[in-house]
């Protein structure tokens, strides 16, 4: 292995808005560039691929009926695979597989393949923070300080305290400076730990240090931030005294009933993944990517399947808990709903995020990456959720100006909103 950087990173990251989503669509796609890492073949110099066939879509509307409808989207926005699920009253009404997992080898997307899910990662590094604060291991708002067991502080501002809650929405002043990301970006597992990414990045002196690593004072600005999130991964090892991928598989994963997920590629079924790939519209192909993780990989790096997010989702809308076993309080679960800072941003809970669908409110996260798309967002006013997860770019391929895949998945998930809509009328006249 090695670390990665890449000159097309620094051209994607000259489109990204300041809370880490594209300029072009400061909606959906929350940055995490390097979350699924960009590889030799990335966006900006993909020339070679697999001819995928005839992408010709009919200049007519697309297909009225749902499953040709995402089809006709796939085809005109240049997404090999994608998986969607809706839930009603903490069931699944709906799921749907489409396309390719792997395009060369003609592998079928499945309940089961991982995708990389880049931004969504962070619903489950919030578990793993929020569970320590359950249990009192983990003040929200003390200085981290006291649990790292070293200072952390904003170089400007030496006196601001820094907290757990700041890091976890966004308010703590770090940044993300992609080309020190990148060089902590690694093709396969990374070779460094949390405490040392977490020392290197914001502490002056360190390896990846540089004066853009922080920005505002600590809790004056809403700055989205992968590195923070990295961050609180440490502070929570610190916390729990235990390993941030074990913690998740022992506080997390293993509650929930996953049977796929997990960081690392060494945590996982490859069998199971998703290939990344980028979208060659000149040539009508997909470029496949490598299979890169960051060091900050608690930010953006979570391989999942629809399967084991569906799960999540059903667990959230029953306030923390499913098939018996909890595992967030109920009362955690709406701070996470919660808006958190409404003075610096009217998006942000506690790790979650709100979106807009088709006049509906969504929290939960969005992702985009290299080679990867995704939305788990759970109805604001409603027991209800939608899941959109691809193998392609889409949203990254957005901030350079390349819409096609952005503006495919954006209809997908109104198209699947309407469908959601329709299920809980339903579900209303069926009552008893």
């Amino acid at each position: 292995m090695r670390p990665w950087v890449s000159l097309s990173l620094l051209v994607i990251l000259a489109a990204c808005g300041d809370d880490g989503s594209a300029s072009l669509d400061a909606g959906r796609g929350d940055a995490g560039l390097g979350e699924a890492g960009l590889g030799d073949g990335s966006v900006a110099d993909a020339t070679t691929g697999r001819d995928a066939g005839p992408r010709d879509v009919d200049a007519g509307p697309p297909p009225e009926d749902l499953d040709g409808f995402v089809e006709w989207q796939m085809a005109r926005g240049g997404l090999p695979g994608l998986a969607t699920a809706l839930i009603v009253d903490g069931e699944v009404v709906h799921e749907g597989l489409y396309g390719y997992a792997d395009v060369e080898a003609g592998r079928a997307v499945d309940a089961h393949t991982l995708f990389a899910v880049a931004s969504v990662s962070k619903l489950f590094t919030g578990i793993v923070a929020l569970r320590a604060w359950e249990e009192g291991r983990l003040d929200l708002d003390a200085d981290v300080g006291e649990t790292l067991g070293f200072a952390l502080r904003h170089p400007d501002h030496p006196t601001a305290p820094i907290t757990a809650r700041m890091l976890l929405t966004h308010t703590s002043g770090l940044r993300d400076n992609w080309p020190m990301l990148g060089q902590t970006t690694y093709e396969g597992d990374p070779e460094i730990d949390l405490e040392t990414f977490t020392r290197g990045y914001a502490l002056e002196g360190g390896e990846w240090f540089a004066g853009p690593n922080w920005g505002a004072a600590p809790g004056t600005a809403h700055d989205y931030c992968n590195g923070a999130f990295a961050v609180a991964a440490h502070l929570s090892e610190a916390a729990w005294g235990e390993g941030f991928r074990a913690a998740s598989e022992r506080l997390a994963f293993e509650p929930l009933g996953f049977e796929d997920t997990g960081w690392w590629l060494a945590d996982v079924d490859a069998g199971k993944l998703a290939v990344p790939y980028t979208w060659n519209a000149a040539r009508g192909s997909f470029v496949p990517l490598e299979q890169t993780t960051p060091a900050h990989y608690p930010a953006g790096g979570l391989r999942a399947s629809l399967h084991d997010l569906e799960r999540w989702a059903r667990a959230m809308l029953r306030g923390g808990e499913l098939d018996g076993v909890r595992v967030l309080e109920a009362e955690t679960v709406e701070a996470m709903r919660t808006l958190q800072v409404p003075d610096l941003s009217t998006r942000q809970g506690l790790v979650m995020r709100y979106e807009g669908i088709g006049g509906h409110g969504y929290v939960g996260h969005s992702g985009a990456g290299i080679g990867g798309s995704a939305n788990v967002l759970l109805r604001s006013d409603a027991d209800a959720a939608l899941i959109v997860l691809s193998n392609g770019d889409a949203y990254i391929r957005a901030r350079l100006g390349f819409t096609e895949g952005r503006d495919a998945m954006d209809a997908i998930l109104e198209r699947l909103d309407t469908e959601l809509e329709a299920e809980l009328e339903a579900a209303l006249t069926t009552e008893p």
